[in-house]
């Protein structure tokens, strides 16, 4: 029915007065039974009793209101219960209620709220038994002590209902019923109407008799049915053949789920994937027969096509399945969750190849930076060679002829190990390692027009290093030395190689100013923008450092003393 958004007022005293509503509408009822339902009076109370139920009701929340359209259907149902009010129509109305309030008592955790329910349910079977069956048969007729102890034992309910504590729910501004249990309520209260009036007839018992009867072989058919269920002996019951009939749908559902792990672990490429998956489950689902699939430009079919068409959407992706017969809610349902299993798949197989894209280009760039802060150092020590040969009397000194033969054939070497890197993004595994006493003598050739700097090493030197990973950070220690000395034209550098058990170690000083503390901390982290350019070849060489097992960081930052060290990691 149409429902038209109502203000916010109006509901929330509504929810506030829910179970006073329910107190209202049941001392209603009790009026109608009392007067009865064929007098004038009763059915004028039934009216009263029908309003206060539409505005207690749990299935149209209160924040709406019903159509005229929907409110002229409900007050034409209401006017032909009225005119035509009879004992047996009353009777299955208190059924109705009964199993309505029922579907509520155990979904509240509050103690005085579930005991509200509690008594409003032994309210409406008391009055069933001992007032609406008398008035819709005849035939039962019950001791008129016995039904004014039921009137009174009504009476004291309601009041019981009325000074009960009010406890707040976790959710009360939400009516919700529990459709299997007030379905059990309103049946097995019909089972006990219709079996007391069976006994009445084929035993000439008295109502009281019939109903006590009635009672005991309700008791004993749900004791044998708990039984049945669940055994004692070692034999299965009804229980085990529920479980056999979900099993039948349930086992094909997960050797499909085991084969889409499985070939989720083996298959890359999405489309390949969303297209292996739907085949397989038409061959392992029987109710499936084909269906078809579309993902962004891409599409395809699988299976053949059925009589019955079900159709998913889920995050861009259809999927259409057909089937021999209508399937049921239950196979519908695993259906769709499958339908959403398989999407995630998909959505995870895309997402994994863009990551492998990324992380592919991701690499590139990191070779290129490192190839790019390589071919700076050896601009640095080709401007060293030009200004060295920019001198008076150059070309014929024993010095510079000395200096191009250590220092060409070791910038060819770096330069060829330079493009090496473009080839592919380098590695850890790729990584040159040469000992520590074959690389300090060449570095110690490299930097011999460095008058700035004391270069020191310990005698004997033992154990290999990466040697690309050394030389970059050193030159980059270096130029950064450079750069700084333009500031501070007293700087002077201090260049030490230790002998550790772990490995050879690097640590680089100078006797500058302190870094300042947020450069310092964000140094090694990521790129760091600044005019001199510190942090960014640093960062670099960090990566790159990692790659290989080492570690780069400030091991001191203060006046006069600021470190850096090259270490083994652990």
């Amino acid at each position: 029915m149409a429902i038209i958004p109502l203000s916010s007022a109006l509901p929330t005293r509504l929810v506030a007065l829910r179970q006073g509503l329910l107190a209202a509408l049941l001392a209603a009822l009790y009026l109608v039974l009392w007067e009865g339902p064929e007098t004038l009076l009763g059915r004028t109370l039934f009216v009263v009793h029908i309003g206060l139920f539409m505005l207690w009701q749990p299935f149209v929340h209160a924040e709406h209101r019903l159509s005229f359209r929907s409110l002229f259907g409900v007050a034409c149902v209401v006017t032909m219960a009225t005119l035509f009010l009879k004992g047996w129509l009353l009777a299955v109305w208190i059924m109705m209620l009964a199993g309505i309030v029922g579907g509520k008592v155990l979904l509240f955790g509050a103690r005085a709220s579930r005991l509200f329910f509690l008594l409003a349910l032994g309210f409406l079977v008391m009055a069933l038994l001992l007032m609406a069956v008398p008035l819709a048969l005849p035939m039962v007729s019950l001791p008129q002590s016995l039904v004014q102890a039921g009137y009174l034992g009504l009476a004291l309910t309601l009041i019981a209902m009325a000074f009960l504590p009010k406890e707040a729910e976790k959710d009360s501004s939400r009516e919700v019923v529990d459709f299997i249990s007030s379905l059990f309520v309103f049946l097995l209260l019909a089972v006990l109407v219709l079996a007391s009036l069976a006994a009445m007839l084929m035993f000439g018992s008295t109502y009281v008799e019939a109903l006590l009867e009635a009672l005991l072989f309700i008791g004993a058919v749900l004791l044998l049915l708990g039984l049945a269920w669940n055994p004692y002996a070692d034999f299965s019951g009804l229980g085990t053949l529920f479980s056999r009939y979900m099993m039948s749908i349930v086992l094909p559902v997960e050797q499909w789920l085991r084969a889409l792990s499985d070939l989720a672990s083996r298959e890359e490429n999405p489309g390949r994937f969303l297209e292996e998956a739907c085949r397989d489950m038409a061959r392992r689902l029987v109710w499936v027969t084909g269906g078809e699939w579309i993902a962004g430009g891409s599409r395809g079919r699988f299976g053949e096509s059925g009589e019955h068409r079900w159709e998913f959407r889920r995050e861009g992706i259809g999927l259409v399945f057909y089937t021999r017969h209508a399937l049921s809610p239950a196979v519908t349902w695993h259906l769709n969750l499958l339908a959403q299993m398989l999407v995630q798949f998909f959505g995870d197989k895309q997402r994994a190849l863009a990551l492998k894209q990324l992380s592919y280009m991701q690499a590139v760039h990191e070779t290129g930076a490192r190839v790019t802060h390589d071919v700076k150092n050896l601009l640095q020590s080709l401007n060293a060679l030009c200004s060295a040969g920019l001198e008076p009397g150059a070309e014929s000194s024993p010095e510079y002829q000395s200096l191009l033969r250590r220092q060409l054939p070791a910038i060819s070497d770096r330069l060829a190990e330079t493009l090496a890197k473009l080839n592919a993004p380098q590695g850890a595994a790729s990584a040159r390692w040469i000992p520590a006493a074959q690389w300090w003598p060449e570095f110690r050739q490299r930097m011999a027009a460095l008058d700035s700097a004391d270069l020191e090493a310990e005698s004997p030197l033992v154990g290999d290093l990466p040697a690309e990973v050394f030389s970059g950070v050193a030159d980059n220690l270096i130029r950064n030395a450079a750069e700084k000395r333009l500031r501070e034209p007293a700087l002077h550098l201090r260049i030490e190689l230790l002998s550790t058990q772990a490995g050879p170690e690097l640590i680089v000083c100078d006797n500058g100013s302190a870094l300042p503390e947020e450069l310092a901390s964000k140094l090694f982290v990521g790129p760091v923008p600044s005019e001199t350019g510190y942090g960014i070849g640093l960062y670099h060489a960090a990566r790159h450092a990692q790659t290989a097992g080492y570690r780069l960081e400030l091991a001191a930052n203060r006046a006069g003393r600021v470190c850096f060290r090259l270490a083994p990691e652990g």
